[in-house]
């Protein structure tokens, strides 16, 4: 991009710890995040912590907000209430194509971490509770659904990777095939730097 997100869309998911620095991540660079939380509680954490600019219940109110800023040029970071599982797809149908796709959602932890499509934070801890493997179970159906909208928007031109989640693993697993055609972020872009000597390590196994 030139050393600039200027004007560029960015669509990421989950404002938890590490996922809660996106939105600024991306301001910081001059770009448009729209992150999407299922929690609202962490969306107005990171308001109040300045991590994120403004939050939206719907997805057409925050992509109106999305196509004013980047016309304009200016950074803005939305959170946006919903589900990666159901906003992705729903994107997908509607022929929109962010520059830039990725995920930090907890997909590593299918039970603990992640939020099928369908539940508020509330439903799903209770579902946690009461059947602890039908959680399990849609979980990783979502990830599938999830996955393939990630798959589909890299078919419509945008740029895709996720941040060593696991989240392609889950989806492999629970049997999407393709789920390893977009790259981890480090094999895709820190590895290289790491064999030209930049960044905290200086050996680099060649096996």
């Amino acid at each position: 991009f030139g050393g600039s997100l200027k004007g560029k869309f960015i669509l990421t998911a989950w404002l938890g710890g590490m996922g809660g620095a996106h939105p600024l991540a991306v301001t910081m660079n001059e770009g448009v995040c729209l992150a999407v939380e299922v929690d609202p509680h962490r969306i107005q954490r990171r308001l109040e912590t300045g991590y994120c600019d403004e939050i939206a219940s719907t997805l057409d109110e925050a992509l109106h907000q999305v196509r004013e800023a980047c016309n304009q040029g200016q950074p803005l970071s939305i959170g946006l209430i919903g589900n990666a599982a159901e906003v992705y797809p729903e994107l997908v149908r509607r022929g929109i194509v962010p520059d830039m796709v990725t995920d930090q959602t907890s997909a590593h932890d299918a039970l603990n971490g992640y939020i099928p499509a369908g539940l508020s934070e509330e439903e799903a801890q209770e579902l946690r509770k009461r059947d602890p493997q039908g959680y399990v179970n849609r979980s990783m159906a979502s990830m599938v659904t999830h996955v393939r909208a990630m798959l589909d928007l890299q078919k419509m031109g945008s740029i895709v990777f996720d941040y060593g989640n696991n989240l392609r693993g889950q989806a492999l697993e629970a049997g999407e095939t393709h789920a390893l055609d977009f790259p981890g972020f480090v094999p895709a872009y820190i590895r290289p730097l790491f064999c030209r000597g930049k960044g905290p390590f200086r050996w680099v196994a060649l096996s």
